[in-house]
């Protein structure tokens, strides 16, 4: 089979498309024909050898994906020609990823396709579904009527955190420095977007908020975006920090944080197990279905052209960015 892999930690290009040998699934594994995967920075940072766990080399990223069960694991729930999608696990962290025309999948890491969903959206939902899903409701409890600030909103895990929000009947909260994004945003849910100024920032949500506080923070910044977030929390208000775009640490005015007993949390969707995250996948397909709500799609790329792919990631999509493996 085809596969991208890297044999050397270092820049994306390290990535390249060559011959695998076809993978065997174990007792309670399914072996999976990819059809669609869709890219994560994690993947970027996997090649580059800055992931916390450094992966075996060869090795192929990719951690979502929608394929056909080739192989199905015996006893199992699934039956060869079962449309599925890959939930959270470890593959593409340990094990070979989704970058490949086949790949081993445990059972208990498989979903099926949700009805109405196309193999594109069933391959660019997973992760970030199930990132925002475990920052707003399995760690943040968030409410009805409570407010939801999302920073690096239009990003798979923060369009997704506005989807889901607004499914869980909360006001969302967005930002964006686009003009076009901006407005896509507030057609995706979103109460309301503030600009990126960072000078502005406070003023910006106290006003979108009519002097209310933000109850709920889904971080995917970090640097000095931390502390903007402390200062707009109100009382009891939570960050849940999923991301570091913006920098690796933080400098956070400890006062602020005995005053309002702020919590700040960071995310790690990894930590789910197997039944979590089919009990949270669950949750969200039907969050979704109640708003009519489906992945976002940002572009589509051939098997071949990966390392466009990447660039396009890299560039600041809006929503996710899949790559056809096969028909």
């Amino acid at each position: 089979m085809r596969a991208w892999r890297f044999h050397e930690f270092g820049p994306i290009e390290n990535l390249v498309l060559e011959e695998a040998d076809m993978p065997v699934p174990a007792a309670g594994e399914a072996l999976v024909r990819v059809r669609y995967a869709a890219l994560n920075p994690a993947d970027r940072y996997m090649v580059a050898g800055k992931y916390p766990r450094p992966a075996p080399r060869p090795f192929s990223v990719g951690r979502d994906a929608c394929g056909i069960i080739e192989q199905a694991a015996e006893g199992g729930r699934f039956k060869a020609g079962d449309e599925v999608i890959v939930l959270r696990s470890e593959v593409g962290v340990s094990r070979t990823g989704t970058l490949a025309q086949y790949v081993t999948v445990p059972e208990a890491s498989l979903a099926p396709l949700p009805a109405g969903w196309t193999p594109q959206e069933g391959a660019a939902g997973p992760l970030v579904m199930l990132t925002a899903w475990q920052g707003l409701v399995q760690r943040g409890n968030l409410q009805p009527g409570q407010t939801a600030l999302v920073t690096g909103t239009s990003g798979g895990v923060g369009s997704a955190a506005i989807q889901l929000a607004k499914g869980l009947g909360a006001k969302a909260i967005g930002m964006s420095r686009s003009e076009d994004k901006k407005a896509r945003l507030l057609e995706l849910g979103a109460d309301a977007i503030v600009d990126t100024d960072i000078a502005t920032f406070g003023a910006q949500v106290k006003e979108a908020l009519h002097g209310g506080r933000v109850d709920i923070v889904i971080e995917n910044l970090g640097g000095p975006w931390l502390e903007e977030c402390v200062k707009v929390c109100g009382v009891d208000g939570k960050i849940m920090v999923i991301g570091l775009l913006a920098g690796l640490s933080s400098e956070v005015t400890l006062g602020l944080l005995i005053f309002k007993c702020i919590t700040i949390q960071g995310m790690n969707v990894g930590a789910n197990t197997p039944e979590e995250a089919q009990e949270a996948w669950a949750g969200i397909v039907k969050t979704l279905e109640a708003v009519g709500q489906k992945p976002l799609i940002d572009s589509e790329f051939a098997f071949e052209d990966v390392q466009a792919a990447f660039a396009r990631l890299q560039s600041g999509p809006f929503g996710k960015v899949v790559v056809k493996v096969a028909g």
